[in-house]
C-alpha cells in the first residue's frame, strides 16, 4: 500500500522566503526546500515541520513525500490553491493512504479539504520550543488582531471597555466607569442583535462625506439634535419635583417638547433644501407643504393634549366640553391648525402644478 507524506504550508512560506514551487514532490527536493527556509529564515516552524516530514516518510517502506503550499493571503485563495494542487497529487501518485504532518493550528484548518478527497491515517502536529497550549493561544490571538471581521465582533467591545475603566481609574470614579461600560456593552449588543452596523456605517460615511463637501444638511441635523436635547433637558427640569401621574407627566412632557421637535424638523428640512438646490441645482418643491404641515400638526395636538389632561384629572365630559372644547383659546388652535393645513395643500397644488408645466 503505498502512503503519501503531506507536509502543508497554508501561507507559502516556501515560496515567498525559499524560492520553491509547490507542489514540492520527492524526498531530495524537500529536503533542499527545508534547508533553503531554515537558512532563509531559521525561526519559521514550516521548516521544522518539513524535517518531521521527511524523517517520517524514511521510516516507510512504499511512499511518498510532497509538500503542498498556499498563498500569502491566508484564507479563500489560499485554500482554492491547496485544493487545486491536492487533487493534482492524488491523481497523480494514487496513493492508499495519507499521513498529515502539520506545525499547528493554522495548517489544520484544511483538514476537511483533504478529508473531502481522501481519509487522512494519521496527523502528525510538529511543536517547536512551545507547548502545544501556547501555540494554539498564540494563533487564535493573531487570528483575532489580522482578521477585521474578527476585530470588529470581539477586540473592539474589549478595546473600549479597557479605555473607559482606565479614563475612570484615572478621574478616581469607578463607579461611573462601570455604568459607562454597562451602558456601553448595551448599546453594542443592541446595535448586533438589530443589525444597525450597515446603517450606522452608512450614517457615518454621510456624516464624513457631507463634513468634506461642507453640506448644509449635517450642520442643520447637528443643530437640530442639539436643540432635542435641550429642549428635553429643560422640560425636564421644569417638570422635576412635580407630584402628578405617569400619563399626565408624559402628556404634558411631550406639549413641553412638541415646538422645540417641529422646529428641529424643519431645520433639517431647510438644510437638505439648501444642499439640493446650491449642489444639485434642484428644487424641491415638495418641501413647500412641510412647514404648513407640521404647524398645523402642532395646533391640533397641543389642543389634543390639554383635553387629555383633563380627561386624566376626571372632569366630567359636560364641563370639559362647555369650557374647555369650546373656549377660545381650544377652538383657535383648531381652526388654524386646519386653515394653515388648508393654505399648504392648496399652495402645495399650486407649485406642482408649475413645477410640471416648467418640466414639460
Amino acid at each position: 500500500m503505498k502512503t503519501l507524506v503531506l507536509c502543508i504550508d497554508r501561507d507559502n512560506d516556501f515560496g515567498e522566503k525559499a524560492g520553491f514551487e509547490s507542489p514540492i514532490i520527492g524526498r531530495e527536493e524537500n529536503l533542499r526546500a527545508a534547508q533553503a527556509l531554515a537558512l532563509a529564515d531559521p525561526e519559521d516552524s514550516d521548516a521544522n515541520c518539513l524535517f518531521a516530514a521527511i524523517a517520517t516518510y524514511d521510516k516507510l517502506d512504499d511512499a511518498e513525500i510532497v509538500t503542498i503550499c498556499g498563498d500569502t493571503h491566508v484564507g479563500m485563495e489560499s485554500d482554492m490553491k491547496i485544493a487545486s494542487q491536492l487533487d493534482e497529487v492524488l491523481e497523480k501518485l494514487k496513493p492508499d493512504r495519507l499521513i498529515l504532518i502539520t506545525d499547528g493550528a493554522e495548517d489544520e484548518y484544511i483538514i476537511p479539504i483533504i478529508e473531502s478527497r481522501m481519509k487522512i491515517d494519521t496527523v502528525k502536529r510538529v511543536v517547536v520550543k512551545q507547548s502545544q497550549t501556547l501555540e494554539g493561544t498564540y494563533y487564535l490571538i493573531k487570528r483575532l488582531m489580522d482578521d477585521e471581521k474578527l476585530q470588529r465582533r470581539f477586540m473592539l467591545p474589549i478595546s473600549i471597555i479597557l479605555l473607559i475603566w482606565g479614563i475612570s481609574a484615572i478621574l478616581g470614579s469607578l463607579s461611573i466607569g462601570i455604568s459607562t461600560i454597562l451602558i456601553v456593552l448595551g448599546i453594542y449588543l443592541l446595535v448586533r442583535v438589530m443589525h444597525l452596523e450597515n446603517v450606522i456605517a452608512k450614517i457615518g460615511k454621510e456624516i464624513l462625506t457631507g463634513l468634506k463637501m461642507g453640506r448644509m444638511t449635517i450642520f442643520s441635523a447637528i443643530l437640530a439634535i442639539f436643540i432635542i436635547v435641550i429642549s428635553f433637558v429643560s422640560t425636564a427640569k421644569v417638570m422635576a419635583g412635580k407630584e402628578i401621574e405617569p400619563a399626565e407627566y408624559a402628556i404634558r412632557f411631550i406639549n413641553g417638547v412638541l415646538w422645540w421637535l417641529v422646529a428641529a424638523i424643519l431645520l433639517v428640512a431647510a438644510g437638505h433644501f439648501i444642499d439640493a438646490y446650491f449642489k444639485e441645482k434642484k428644487v424641491l418643491w415638495n418641501y413647500s407643504i412641510l412647514p404648513f404641515s407640521l404647524i398645523a400638526f402642532g395646533l391640533i395636538l397641543s389642543a389634543s393634549l390639554n383635553i387629555l389632561v383633563e380627561i386624566i384629572h376626571e372632569r366630567s365630559l359636560h364641563s370639559i366640553f362647555t369650557e374647555l372644547v369650546l373656549s377660545v383659546p381650544f377652538i383657535a388652535k383648531i381652526i388654524g391648525g386646519l386653515l394653515i393645513a388648508f393654505i399648504g395643500s392648496v399652495l402645495y397644488h399650486i407649485i406642482e402644478d408649475m413645477y410640471k408645466e416648467e418640466k414639460e
